[in-house]
């Protein structure tokens, strides 16, 4: 057997993604800084507060990054369910008071002395590597039989867990990345299309049974109905989206970061670079949020020719994992869709959410260099 029986070419896909993935987070280091150094000089009196605590989580998961790159995929599978029981155990004990830190109204971070963790980051990967490893083996079920309890049971349960933090916009990244590798392993249409008529049923539900959610959609609709309450936030993020222009106001020069616009250097982030880069900047992180999930599909794509599908599903659900989260903190500053706290991937300030971020691009690279090894064996 040859590469062409494959029916893949021994093409590197892993080059493109990293120097991606280190545009993103150089970016990402000049706007945390760009965005909170005001803020934090006044706060704290020190600009770079919040650049230097960013830098020393970008390190550690690249760190981590390197280790788990080295980890055979193999392994991974075979960790799958301990993976899964591991994020719904961190959704449990963040949900406990004398674990879970309660801020604004929710329970989304477990307090280990000064630091933080953020179980729903964590979760998002364990379903990713659950489910990879559940459709490799029941993939001609899924496409023929389809046993919905057990594929969509274990997403459920998460979801659940996540809506008791509450943490809406976690739950949403999941089940639709969940329902885009169900789509992607051949589920049949009908019933694709009736899980995904339930699933917007169950969030109409959550949204109008949680006033706070409500209140958010209202705001949404018309945010200068309320511009000191639930529309001032999204109000701010428009405005700086307005100031850019073609071109922005320059790095440093935006207005909104300066005490106007809160979560400046992490959900809002984008807000500030439209304001100083314009559409000009936007077009740049839009392209590269392209290339960066085009290249994972690519990569998972030369896995299931190969039929190694464990890696492909791995592949296809991380990249769309991270495409719909951009996607939605994109839509999320432009107005588009009601305020969610979802950060921008490699780009926002965030401790959890940027290094678990960074583990699933080294997954990426790890599916891509064993592409590329099972190539050079057939050939």
């Amino acid at each position: 057997m040859n590469a062409a029986t494959l029916g893949a070419t021994p093409e590197r896909l892993g080059g493109l993604l990293q120097l991606v993935v280190a545009l993103l987070l150089c970016i990402g280091l000049v706007m945390v800084a760009s965005a909170s150094m005001d803020v934090t000089a006044a706060q704290w009196g020190h600009p770079f507060y919040f650049l230097l605590r960013h830098l020393v989580y970008v390190v550690f998961g690249v760190t981590l990054g390197f280790f788990v790159y080295q980890m055979p995929l193999a392994w991974w599978q075979g960790q799958r369910r301990t993976a899964l029981a591991l994020g719904l155990a961190l959704l449990v004990l963040v949900l406990l008071p004398v674990i879970g830190r309660h801020v604004n109204g929710s329970s989304r971070w477990i307090g280990v002395g000064p630091l933080t963790l953020q179980p729903s980051e964590i979760a998002k990967l364990t379903m990713v590597l659950y489910m990879a490893g559940f459709l490799d083996r029941f993939e001609q079920d899924v496409r023929h039989r389809w046993p919905i309890g057990r594929s969509v049971a274990p997403c459920l349960i998460y979801a659940i867990a996540l809506m008791l933090e509450p943490d809406f916009g976690a739950t949403i990244v999941l089940c639709v990345s969940v329902a885009a590798m169900l789509w992607l392993a051949g589920s049949p249409l009908l019933r694709y299309l009736a899980l995904l008529v339930l699933a917007a049923a169950l969030a109409a539900i959550a949204v109008v049974h949680a006033s706070y959610r409500l209140q958010r959609l209202i705001a949404y609709t018309d945010p200068w109905a309320h511009p000191l309450g639930s529309g001032y936030q999204l109000i701010q993020s428009e405005i700086a989206y307005g100031r850019g222009g073609l071109f922005g106001v320059g790095l440093g020069n935006s207005v909104q970061k300066l005490f106007y616009l809160p979560e400046a250097h992490t959900d809002f982030v984008l807000a500030v670079l439209a304001e100083e880069f314009g559409l000009l900047g936007l077009s740049v992180i839009l392209a590269l949020f392209v290339i960066l999930v085009l290249q994972g599909l690519r990569i998972g794509r030369q896995a299931e020719m190969q039929g190694r599908l464990f890696a492909a599903y791995l592949a296809y659900g991380l990249s769309v994992l991270i495409g719909i989260q951009a996607l939605i903190n994109m839509a999320v500053t432009a107005g588009a869709l009601p305020t969610k706290g979802l950060t921008l991937p490699l780009v926002s300030y965030g401790g959890s959410s940027l290094i678990i971020e960074l583990v699933m691009v080294a997954l990426l690279l790890r599916v891509d260099r064993e592409n590329a090894q099972a190539l050079e064996v057939a050939a």
